[in-house]
């Protein structure tokens, strides 16, 4: 990747997290978080597509189109169930929620959880828990 492109992207980031910050009305931390999870920003640095070349309003589109497309719709009973596998998950590993967080969504822990919530829910913790760090292994190498 060129310098031009190396220097010009971390702008477009900044400008692009202080527009979300004021369209959404969050704080520019979270606004970075939404940047940096959502799968356009790897692909700002995609040498063809030069995404960077993209007016600060026109990369926002881009990113609420590419977030849509990643979320799914999740029974409140699923997402509870989700919710508690992570926070023990943290508790277990002695790690805030967001470490988790991010960990789950880096390996795919999440969907993994999400997509066998019919036969998860009905184990114990314990078992729970090592099936998650049985995945997560397996996807760290």
């Amino acid at each position: 990747m060129a310098l031009y492109e190396n220097s010009v992207i971390p702008v477009k980031i900044a400008h692009l997290a202080e527009y979300i910050a004021k369209t959404k009305r969050i704080s520019l931390d979270d606004a970075l978080v939404y940047i940096y999870i959502n799968p356009m920003y790897e692909r700002l640095y995609d040498e063809n597509a030069k995404w960077w070349y993209l007016s600060t309003e026109a990369l926002y589109e881009e990113f609420e189109l590419w977030r849509k497309r990643g979320s799914r719709d999740v029974s409140e009973v699923v997402f509870e169930f989700y919710a508690y596998c992570l926070e023990h998950y943290a508790r277990s590993k002695h790690i805030g929620g967001m470490r988790a967080w991010v960990l789950f969504k880096e390996t795919g822990a999440d969907e993994y959880i999400i997509d066998n919530y019919d036969l998860l829910h009905t184990q114990g913790m314990e078992y729970i828990l090592d099936d998650i760090q049985r995945f997560i292994d397996k996807r760290r190498k």
